[in-house]
């Protein structure tokens, strides 16, 4: 799913439509703050064409961005090498990545590690 950083506040694609058309955007932290921001970018716009119609209820999260790569990336180096444990690709890429790593600690992922490994070799498991 494409993600939108705007000032520390990430945003998610969460329709297209109209003529021409256009993505909504709603913050990610719709559920879990009940955030109601929302934004709007034409479909062959960039970053700089969002235009944000309604207000955030949290402070922005200067890490997002930084953090989003690093989950991408444990995924990615999870998926190419089943052989290595799941706490040494977390280590290796928590000095990369020190400051998504002080945020998402070991203990808060490692199941969701384990769930990405044991879809490795499954139909449609990306």
């Amino acid at each position: 799913m494409p993600r939108y950083i705007v000032d520390g506040f990430v945003f998610h694609v969460n329709i297209m439509k109209g003529k021409p058309p256009m993505m909504y955007l709603r913050c990610l932290e719709y559920k879990r703050l009940g955030c109601h921001a929302r934004a709007i970018i034409p479909c062959d716009g960039n970053i700089q064409d969002i235009k944000v119609k309604k207000n955030h209820n949290h402070p922005p999260d200067y890490t997002a961005e930084e953090k989003i790569v690093f989950l991408r990336e444990l995924k990615e180096v999870l998926m190419c090498n089943p052989m290595l444990s799941i706490k040494d690709v977390y280590q290796s890429l928590s000095e990369t990545y020190p400051n998504a790593s002080r945020e998402i600690p070991f203990n808060l992922i490692r199941h969701k590690m384990n769930r990405w490994r044991r879809n490795v070799g499954l139909p449609g498991a990306q």
